[in-house]
């Protein structure tokens, strides 16, 4: 017997199709393959039927569809096909009966064979598994959203098998007959750029090398208008390649095409995964939580669960990625059991371990958007390269994990939509879920439940918390005490906390306490009424001051937080100094009480703690039934006071030292500080929320931190607006007027620069309106706008200038001398960037004095000055690195092309150094500007070698930039270069 759901889904006996019936009996039938071999409830069967809305006779249908199903499957096999017990329905399948199965089977062998060098091996099995395709999977069902990520998922791996069977081809040398193919899927899927790589190779090795180029331009263009992306490294340096006519550079030697021996290092196991070469960067990342020292039982769940999580583990497929979701009772210990079992598995996954806390039990929920910024900047992706999209943010997640061995851990979900865009794609890597809600609509997951501790584990716990004697004494309070706790390992250790807290009393007092229903055990039995009765019995054991501060920590957005926020609370003064003894009391009472934890000690040298979110969703509680409006409100003015006085005071230390301390706090503290913003322009504190963002605006653009920055100044743009405050709505837009201008946005940000400046004058404030015209006038000095961009910059040096503002001045006086040179009046701009370089000598801010002195050189090598501007660019570089600004030594790596370019034309080699150094930076950080004046310069490069071809192909990458960046003068420059060289 024959099972297909790859094209419409069939049953084949004796070579004939069976007769299934309708579309609901074929989807049961496909929802039981999916789980082939494996009981399946009639419940999770209702959910794929009926898209999670079943009519109330959904069970008695399941029932009749599955009894039809029965009597065709087993007259034709003759055997007990389709069985019902008391866990639900199983379908029996041999491996070799199912499409799918047989796909997976030939993909891997054939990718295999490929790995081994045996390229027809490999065509072969993979022209056998495309060929078990007979439309999409799943054809003519009706995809409810289990179906449709299936489907998604195997389509997925079809195109995939494609990619892999065409580079098999490629290597036979089979290339005229795959162009056609393979221009037809680049219509189909425009967007995979290992297509486009495969097309570009078999057309240059046809000898259709202007094909090729062609083919290259086409995806440029899609990816450009699709995704504002460009062409990813590989893909240009194939472009490259096929420009230099030599592909080797990129493919290397031509294959074998048959079988070849792997040789590995004496005393290497070539199937050991660590022993494979990983590149050198940000891996391996270890984001873990510290493990408990008092972790008790879990042996079978942790073990099972690692056998599940294992990438060679043969539940699946191999290219499947494994997911484990752990489930239970809230307090039932998820997080820590999981924390446990992915510090078991550092070695199964030697690349790292993310770690991602995604709910909250109050609040706005996290978005995948946010936590995939999140993660692409912990693994190394520049802000200013991390697309807008969440489906393209979450490609570029896929990709970055391909090849690795990674396991994510994604801790407190709240529902599968959380997830969707968090899982990797590569079968290498694993993800381990906990979660309150059962989660059975992901597909492939294996749901564990973790239960209660029993009465040994539980003892065991109270044992390490608490001494082994005081329960040893008390045999029978300690059952009860158990009893009432019910193997929550929260309550336990907030019952053993108690206990070491209070060595004098038995333990049956507390045993009797929880006996109680008005005061526990009623209240332990299930939900959050379980977790609210052990913080509750713990909270009000707590002395007044401890309670309050307790309470207070509800008001606050993060689980996680200083050991100043307690401080400040109880004093109001929202100083540097240290929590005072009385404050360190307190703190400890909480920690004994586990109603907090110590976390670990911060960038800043001192303790950080955490409190869980279930706790601190209680102590809101608390807060609004026993403070006062006028007390909450306060409470939470302290809190942004105390950001205020430290956030000033950390942008000064980064903007005149740069690397250091101060950075390695403020990144440290960057989610907490956008979540704070977000808080508090919602909370009413409009106003401190304004400050808050003010302060951080040269920081956002001195790190890049350009989603959080747009995401905090929206927040508080909405409140001001509201509240109809015109100051901080002018504010806000010139917030998200500079992010903007960081993302390449300058058009869009124009309006919010326009918008902004009017209102600031209007109000008469004169040096924010100012500071924006600076920033205005340099986004736009070379996109056309020189005339505006001048008026700006003139009326910023002199109201600057009037009041004072050395830093400001300084500023002013760089963009006016870049709007000079871009209006080719460069002796004037020269006389301008050296006052604006006094100004910044005089300031002693590195990257002020790094952008001056590189404005100054650009200057200088147009009036021949080379020998000064290179003296200023070595500096500038030096200072630009010293205070770790990629974008502006970048910039500065280009400007030293350009001048090796102008000062020895016959040497014009020289100059692709620095260039090709820039270029790939610019590439990292998205930075498209710059990767268009690059390509533009290595033009003239070539041009200067005589190189006309390659002159052509760098223009005209920097034509299509600058016509989509909107740089009019740049163009015209670009086509005059053109035209010279006969274009």
């Amino acid at each position: 017997m024959e099972f297909r759901v790859l094209g419409p889904v069939e049953a084949v006996g004796a070579g004939e199709p069976l007769p299934l019936g309708g579309p609901k009996p074929r989807t049961l039938l496909a929802a039981l393959l999916l789980e082939v071999n494996t009981a399946v409830t009639a419940d999770r069967l209702c959910e794929v039927l009926w898209a999670g809305s079943p009519p109330a006779s959904a069970h008695a249908n399941v029932r009749s569809y599955a009894a039809g199903l029965r009597r065709v499957l087993n007259a034709a096999s003759g055997g007990d096909r389709l069985s019902h017990g008391r866990q639900g329905y199983r379908l029996r399948a041999r491996p070799d009966e199912l499409d799918l199965r047989l796909f997976d089977d030939l993909a891997a062998r054939g990718r295999a064979a490929m790995a081994e060098g045996d390229h027809w091996s490999a065509a072969q099995r993979l022209r056998a598994a495309l060929g078990l395709w007979r439309g999409a999977a799943f054809d003519g069902l009706p995809h409810h959203s289990t179906l449709h990520v299936e489907a998604s998922r195997l389509e997925e791996s079809r195109i995939s098998a494609f990619e892999d069977h065409a580079a098999a081809r490629i290597a036979l040398g089979e290339y005229e007959e795959l162009v056609p193919e393979l221009r037809a899927q680049t219509v189909t899927h425009p967007l995979r750029e290992r297509l486009w790589g495969l097309l570009i190779t078999a057309q240059y090795h046809c000898g259709r090398a202007g094909d090729a180029l062609h083919s290259y331009a086409r995806a440029r263009r899609t990816l450009r208008d699709e995704l504002g992306l460009d062409p990813g490294s590989e893909l240009r340096r194939l472009h490259q390649a096929v420009l230099a006519r030599d592909l080797s550079r990129v493919t290397g030697p031509p294959p074998r095409s048959h079988p070849v021996r792997r040789l590995d290092p004496p005393g290497q196991d070539p199937a050991d995964p660590d022993a494979r070469p990983r590149s050198a960067g940000v891996w391996p990342i270890r984001q873990l939580p510290t493990l408990i020292a008092d972790f008790v039982g879990r042996e079978k769940l942790l073990t099972h669960a690692a056998t599940l999580l294992a990438p060679s583990s043969g539940h699946r497929p191999p290219t499947v990625v494994p997911v484990v979701i752990l489930t239970g009772l809230p307090g039932v210990g998820k997080t820590t059991a999981a924390t446990h079992l992915a510090h078991r598995l550092r070695g199964t996954f030697p690349d790292g371990q993310l770690y991602v806390q995604l709910d909250s039990a109050r609040g706005p929920r996290r978005t995948s958007a946010a936590v995939l910024a999140d993660l692409l900047l912990s693994i190394g992706v520049p802000g200013s390269a991390i697309p807008a999209a969440e489906s393209q943010r979450a490609a570029l997640f896929r990709s970055k994990l391909a090849d690795r061995r990674v396991l994510v851990v994604l801790d407190d979900v709240r529902d599968t939509s959380q997830v969707t865009y968090l899982l990797p794609g590569s079968g290498g890597c694993a993800v381990l879920i906990t979660s309150r809600a059962r989660l059975a609509a992901i597909p492939g997951a294996h749901l564990l439940d973790v239960e209660p501790l029993d009465d040994t584990d539980g003892r065991a716990l109270l044992d390490r918390i608490a001494g082994t004697r005081r329960f040893a004494t008390e045999p029978e309070a300690t059952g009860h005490l158990l009893v009432g706790c019910a193997g929550l390992p929260l309550a336990l250790r907030v019952a053993g906390a108690r206990l070491a807290g209070s060595p004098h009393r038995p333990v049956r007092w507390l045993a009797e306490r929880l006996a109680d229903e008005q005061r526990r055990l009623g209240e332990l039995r299930a939900g959050d009424l379980a977790m609210r009765a052990c913080v509750a019995t713990a909270y009000h054991g707590l002395a007044p001051d401890a309670a309050r501060v307790f309470r207070a920590l509800g008001l606050i957005p993060t689980g996680e937080f200083p050991s100043w926020i307690p401080a400040v609370i109880m004093s109001g003064v929202a100083g540097d100094e240290e929590p005072d003894d009385s404050v360190d009391d307190i703190l400890d009472a909480l920690i004994h009480a586990n109603l907090i934890r110590a976390h670990h000690v911060g960038p800043e040298g001192r303790p950080r703690y955490r409190i869980h979110d279930l706790l601190r969703a209680y102590a809101a509680e608390r807060a609004a039934e026993e403070e006062s409006p006028a007390r909450r409100r306060e409470i939470v003015g302290r809190v942004l006071d105390g950001w205020l006085h430290r956030v000033p005071v950390a942008r000064e230390q980064l903007l005149r030292t740069g690397a250091g301390a101060a950075t390695a706090w403020l990144e440290y503290e960057r989610p907490t500080l956008a979540a704070t913003v977000e808080y508090a322009a919602r909370s009413g504190h409009g106003e401190q929320a304004s400050e808050l963002v003010a302060a951080l605006d040269d920081i956002c653009h001195q790190c890049s931190w350009l989603d959080d920055w747009e995401r905090m100044a929206r927040a508080v743009l909405e409140r001001a607006s509201a509240e109809g405050d015109r100051r901080r709505v002018a504010m806000a837009q010139g917030s998200l007027a500079r992010a903007g201008v960081g993302r390449g946005r300058a058009h869009e940000a124009m309006r919010w620069f326009v918008s902004a400046i009017e209102r600031l004058d209007e109000l008469g404030e004169r040096r924010q309106a100012a500071y924006l015209r600076v920033h205005s006038s340099f986004a736009i000095a070379d996109r056309g706008m020189t005339e505006d961009a001048y008026t700006d910059a003139s009326a910023a040096v002199a109201v600057l200038s009037e009041l004072g503002d050395l830093r400001g001045t300084a500023l002013a006086l760089r963009s006016l001398g870049a709007v000079l040179f871009q209006q080719r009046r460069e002796a004037e701009a020269a006389h301008v960037l050296e006052r604006a370089l006094e100004a910044a000598e005089r300031l002693r801010q590195p990257l002020v004095l790094a952008d001056a002195l590189q404005a100054l050189a650009v200057t200088e090598i147009m009036l021949g000055r080379y020998a000064a501007a290179a003296r200023r660019l070595d500096r500038a570089l030096t200072h630009y690195r010293g205070v770790r600004h990629r974008p502006g030594e970048a910039y500065a790596l280009y400007t030293i092309g350009r001048l090796r370019l102008a000062r020895a034309p016959e040497r014009a080699d020289e100059a692709f150094g620095p260039l090709t150094q820039a270029a790939e930076m610019f590439s990292e950080l998205g930075e498209r500007r710059g990767e268009a004046l690059t390509a533009f310069m290595r033009g003239r490069a070539y041009a200067a070698l005589g190189d006309r071809e390659r002159a052509r192909g760098s223009f005209g990458e920097a034509l299509t930039a600058f016509r989509a960046l909107r740089m009019p003068d740049w163009e015209t420059r670009t086509r005059h270069e053109l035209g010279a060289l006969g274009c």
